[in-house]
């Protein structure tokens, strides 16, 4: 026969059981694997505004071209490329000399051009430059030296799968905010408030990959309201809000933004 005590007890864990698990059943859940190769919709699309200007061939030289396939730092013959753009941004581009020609080079410097001018303004303006490179490998940012690293082969994949412009600016946000932000405490207390990630991706790697997985669902909520699948924005809203509150003072102009890239497209 139970005491009194016992009943009590019992009756206390089970409450505090119930509890945990309603909270666990309340957090969000990642509604994704990772933000680009995972969704089937476009955060930036083909016919968004690019504040794109002008691409200039500079020549050729050395240059450190890091590819994740080997430990070959310097690479001669690099084509040097310098994208301009609307707001007087300018961007690097080195292409290697695996290309072969002038001509395949710019073809590669072109197609990453139109995304670069996609970036958020503060982002682009950060950018160092960015490499490119002849093969078949995924790409990746570094966020000290504020340049990324693409590969053609892959950048055609992106491309037929609508997915450049996301890669770019996943990159992107590698190479000009995860330097500042990543430890920073407004970030960090934003992350540990929702206490839920939109992605598995993230999940994972919270102290490298929720930036910029965050960033580009956040970005596109803020700077396109209704471009997502409702459910997803409503994800957002609810299980990212201070998440999203702080991505709004990252990227504070973006409507002033498309505005005027718009406006320059039509003169």
């Amino acid at each position: 026969m139970k005491t009194l005590q016992s009943i009590l007890i019992t009756t206390l864990m089970l409450s505090m059981h119930l509890s945990a698990a309603d909270k666990e059943v309340g957090k969000g859940k990642p509604l994704f694997e990772n933000s680009i190769v995972s969704t089937e919709f476009d955060f930036i699309t083909c016919d968004d505004p690019s504040a794109f200007k002008s691409l200039l061939f500079l020549g050729q030289g050395i240059r450190e071209m890091p590819d994740k396939r080997n430990d070959v730092l310097m690479a001669k013959d690099t084509f040097l490329f310098e994208a301009s753009f609307h707001d007087g941004s300018k961007v690097k581009i080195w292409a290697h000399s695996s290309f072969g020609s002038m001509e395949m080079a710019t073809r590669y410097a072109l197609m990453l051009s139109v995304p670069l001018g996609k970036l958020p303004e503060v982002m682009r303006k950060k950018i160092s430059h960015v490499v490119i490179h002849k093969g078949n490998e995924t790409a990746f940012g570094e966020s000290d030296g504020h340049f990324f690293v693409l590969y053609s082969e892959n950048m055609e994949t992106r491309v037929r799968n609508h997915d450049l412009e996301e890669t770019v600016f996943h990159e992107s946000v590698h190479a000009t905010l995860e330097s500042k932000y990543t430890k920073k405490r407004e970030w960090l207390s934003a992350q540990k408030a929702d206490d839920s990630f939109i992605t598995k991706y993230a999940a994972r790697t919270p102290g490298k990959e929720d930036l910029p997985e965050s960033a580009l669902f956040a970005y596109t909520v803020l700077k396109h309201p209704g471009r997502l699948p409702s459910d997803v924005e409503e994800w957002v809203h609810k299980n990212m809000p201070n998440r999203l509150a702080f991505f709004q003072k990252v990227f504070p102009k973006v409507e002033n933004e498309t505005n005027r890239v718009e406006s320059e497209d039509n003169r």
